[in-house]
């Protein structure tokens, strides 16, 4: 496979992790643009490529052009780009939920738009590369390189999604459903058990085996027979006794929440009634 020239503008997290990790798998990785000169020095030292004094020298010198900006930044990014020479230039965003329309006009220019966004948590600029081939990439835009850059994605080792701009939105929703929601629900669940007489720490490290040991049994099961408590058991008392002592600004919370169980246990035991525990939780 042809590896073509690839730039980063922004020199953050996610263009440390993807400049590192695909300098190290062979790519050809020329070099960083940003608006702090130092941040783009930084980069170039840590992944071992040039760093870029204006977007113009690094379009010259760049095929493909990742903008690794927070989102709203791109907008911005682009703007300048657009009135540059970046004809026949492939040109990527990394955002989970802007599609490659941000890239309004592009196809005046000459220049192929794509978002390509690694569905993984970009904690620390200079180690998250380390794990990432078990990330998943989504990617979408023009046709004319899409199987190109899904291949040299998955030349890496990892896996591709593609998917159409129109989802982009629900795609985004997934990500942050089982990230940053997952983490406010366990943020919740430990402040509740804070309640107890129980300090922050301790009752963070009591339920971390809960939360691994969750997480693991539905990765390498399923599911249905990952699910335990009071709705798959038809406990209709433990969950009176939830609510008795929820507060109630997450009543609905535990109400949505323990309707999908329903659905997953209705799935696992569909011989089961399950009807009072509906009735109950209709009436929360």
């Amino acid at each position: 496979m042809i590896k073509l020239k690839i730039s980063f503008v922004g020199a953050g997290k996610v263009g440390f992790t993807l400049g590192k990790y695909f300098k190290l798998n062979g790519l050809h990785i020329e070099g960083f643009f940003s608006n702090n000169p130092e941040s783009a020095m930084d980069a170039s030292d840590f992944i071992g490529c040039s760093y870029f004094l204006s977007l113009d020298e690094l379009v010259k010198n760049s095929e493909i052009i990742f903008i690794t900006t927070n989102d709203d930044n791109i907008i911005e990014v682009w703007k300048k780009l657009k009135h540059l020479n970046i004809e026949g230039k492939i040109i990527c965003h990394c955002s989970g939920s802007l599609s490659s329309e941000i890239f309004y006009d592009i196809n005046n220019s000459g220049a192929y738009q794509y978002s390509i966004h690694p569905m993984y948590p970009f904690k620390d600029k200079y180690n998250s590369y380390k794990n990432f081939k078990t990330a998943y990439f989504s990617i979408e835009g023009h046709p004319k390189h899409f199987h190109y850059l899904k291949g040299l994605i998955e030349s890496l080792g990892n896996n591709v999604l593609g998917i159409s701009k129109e989802s982009k939105g629900e795609y985004h929703l997934a990500n942050v459903m089982v990230s940053n929601l997952v983490l406010s629900l366990i943020n919740i669940g430990v402040n509740t058990l804070s309640n107890c007489g129980v300090d922050s720490e301790t009752a963070l490290n009591a339920m971390a085996p809960l939360i691994k040991s969750n997480v693991d049994n539905i990765l390498s099961q399923s599911f249905e027979d990952a699910i335990t408590g009071p709705v798959v058991r038809g406990d209709v008392n433990t969950l009176n006794k939830h609510i008795e002592s929820i507060r109630s600004e997450y009543d609905e919370l535990y109400k949505t929440l323990s309707l999908n169980l329903l659905k997953i246990s209705k799935t696992k035991n569909s011989e089961k009634d399950y009807s009072d525990i509906e009735r109950f939780l209709e009436n929360i």
